[in-house]
């Protein structure tokens, strides 16, 4: 059997889109894993700032967790201890101590949307060499 860049290059350019494709999925997973382990350490008194959670993915599969309260940084970096009657654990610098107790699971769930998206763990590649992705 002879390949040919011309085969290789159109081979590349299906697993490129197809990556491209599942990006957001991955990051969309990653960031609601972000924000659901988060909310335990965010403190709450009125909910507002538990509530002004938000979520933007970009194409490339990055993104962003933000809290968008206008006295979000200043808890976020507060020296006080928080109430802890709604949220038992809330503590300035929620999002490093969600990282600390769940980081592990954050890692799970863009492994989960990676696979729900087709991949396996050769990366796509089935184990006759073809690749799994369908583009």
């Amino acid at each position: 059997m002879r390949i040919t860049v011309e085969d290789v290059r159109t081979d590349l350019y299906g697993i490129t889109r197809r990556i491209a494709a599942i990006g957001p999925a991955i990051g969309r997973a990653v960031g609601e894993a972000v924000i659901a382990s988060s909310e335990p350490y965010v403190p709450y008194r009125t909910g507002r700032l538990a509530s002004s959670v938000t979520l933007d993915v970009r194409e490339d599969g990055t993104g962003e967790v933000r809290w968008t309260a206008p006295y979000a940084e200043e808890c976020y970096y507060a020296a006080r201890p928080f109430s802890r009657r709604v949220h038992p654990l809330a503590t300035a610098r929620w999002f490093e101590a969600a990282k600390a107790a769940d980081g592990p699971a954050w890692i799970a769930a863009a492994e989960g949307a990676l696979h729900a998206a087709g991949a396996n763990e050769n990366g796509g590649i089935r184990k006759d060499g073809r690749t799994a992705w369908k583009y």
